[in-house]
């Protein structure tokens, strides 16, 4: 999920009712639903479908569990996060 509406390349208004409530108490509504890329530094882009816009989130939030579902692998190690596919290693 993100606040970020810019980091939709499709991108489709729903009225999910849905609530989040993030660690600083606050409560956000999730209003929409699409297609977001992340460009990696040493990869192919990262697109995640079904991603959620949270009307006022500041954060850029991925579920290492989605991600483990749909290949790949969190390595964290020195104050650093890694994404690595398990097909290309």
């Amino acid at each position: 999920m993100t606040g970020n509406k810019e980091l939709f390349s499709n991108v489709e208004e729903k009225d999910l009712q849905m609530h989040i409530k993030m660690g600083d108490n606050g409560r956000y509504s999730a209003t929409d639903i699409g297609i977001v890329t992340f460009q990696r530094e040493s990869s192919s882009p990262l697109i995640l479908k079904y991603f959620i816009y949270v009307l006022g989130s500041k954060k850029n939030l991925v579920s290492i569990a989605l991600l483990e579902d749909h290949g790949y692998d969190m390595i964290f190690s020195k104050g650093n996060s890694f994404l690595c596919h398990i097909a290309s290693r």
